[in-house]
């Protein structure tokens, strides 16, 4: 595969720890693209990278000239933007939309459930925990110096669970939604490498974040995974492997499916996600489109987020509540899901007549109809790192 001069001199900041960050490497692997990585640790991430977007955030890739990219999906495009072949965001239309909702669910919807994992559990791998936050973020050489630079930020993410309505009450359903959803990816990639077949996508980046880092790689959501669902912990690994072509699957040429065919197995994965998420999603929802019915003159650049929040990847405008499997859940709303979400309406959107038809078809098959009719009040722009209106 060529490469520009460009491509070459990619610096990749985002820790093996970190969620988002196993988003962006595995798409930079799969691609072909050479990179290196630099963790938070490096001098010139607090000194150069945090002052550009303001935040402390990852991952960002950085060029040779210092221009910066930040957001997984963000890096996603720009490189599928370059033309280089393979394109791994399908190019017929049905396999284009399922792969953008199966990645939203991915990168979005399960980030809670891979800090539930981690911070929950965290009694059973706690020394890996602290290791896995010391290395990347610590340049101390003894282990108290690690422990000691990395426990504030644990600390920080382990307050999440409260934000995300993670707790007592919640939590059993929660992991039951999973364990669904781990035996029908298993039944998946007993047939399939990868989510929308034979070539990785949009689906397959969005759900590493959370299946590499947490719940594959962390002690205990790890050998959950392993003797429940061996065929999904194989993918992850796969994920993390040059080339597309699996030993494993010596009759399955690397290319999409012919006739923009989306897999059963992954419809059956579809209709889990919805039944799981789609209550939670559609909350998120009313809760932007409340804010926007609160600030109806808001220009555009208007950053979106509660007062006094600081900047963040994540900010948020107020507290929600919905039912799952029977359970009350309350937690912070989230602007970047309403923007993923976002992209996959204008996805959804641009499809013609007979695409249209067969998404719709797949839709109603799978519980999704209320939450792909939803829309937002205002359109959300991403710029100079913050979620503002467009």
């Amino acid at each position: 595969m060529a490469h520009t001069k460009e491509e070459s001199l990619i610096t990749l900041w985002g820790p093996i720890s970190s969620f988002y960050s196993g988003k962006a490497r595995a798409y930079l692997i799969k691609k072909g693209l050479r990179f290196c990585d630099l963790n938070p640790s490096h001098p010139r991430y607090v000194a150069e990278v945090v002052p550009r977007i303001g935040h402390f955030a990852l991952p960002v890739v950085e060029f040779s000239d210092g221009s910066l990219i930040q957001d997984s999906t963000e890096i996603i495009l720009h490189f599928e933007g370059q033309g280089l072949a393979p394109a791994l965001i399908p190019e017929t239309p049905l396999q284009n939309a399922v792969a953008w909702v199966l990645g939203c669910f991915g990168s979005e919807a399960m980030w809670k459930l891979g800090l539930h994992y981690r911070w929950t559990y965290l009694e059973q791998h706690r020394k890996f925990i602290e290791d896995a936050f010391g290395r990347p973020l610590s340049l101390a050489r003894t282990w108290a110096g690690r422990q000691a630079d990395a426990l504030p930020l644990m600390a920080q993410f382990a307050g999440k669970l409260t934000e995300l309505g993670v707790n007592e009450s919640t939590i059993p359903g929660m992991e039951v939604g999973y364990e669904v959803l781990l035996d029908r990816m298993n039944e998946h990639f007993f047939h399939f490498p990868y989510l929308m077949g034979s070539l990785p996508t949009l689906a397959d980046f969005g759900f590493i974040a959370p299946f590499f880092a947490h719940l594959s790689r962390d002690p205990y959501p790890s050998n959950h995974m392993k003797l429940r669902a061996p065929n999904v912990f194989r993918w992850t690994e796969r994920m993390l492997e040059q080339g597309f072509a699996d030993a494993e699957f010596p009759d399955l040429m690397p290319e999409f499916l012919p006739g923009d065919v989306v897999p059963e197995t992954t419809v059956a994965v579809l209709e889990v996600l919805f039944q799981e998420f789609s209550a939670e999603f559609i909350a998120m929802m009313a809760s932007f489109n409340g804010w926007c019915a609160a600030h109806p003159h808001a220009p555009a650049g208007t950053v979106i987020q509660a007062p006094n929040e600081a900047g963040t990847t994540h900010p948020s405008t107020s507290w929600i509540e919905f039912d799952v499997r029977g359970v009350r859940h309350r937690r912070r709303d989230s602007v970047d899901i309403v923007y993923h979400l976002q992209r996959v309406y204008d996805v959804i959107d641009a499809l013609d007549v007979e695409a249209r038809a067969g998404f719709d078809a797949i839709i109603a098959r799978t519980g999704g109809r209320e939450l792909m009719a939803l829309r937002p009040s205002k359109r959300i722009a991403y710029a100079a790192f913050r979620y503002v209106v467009a």
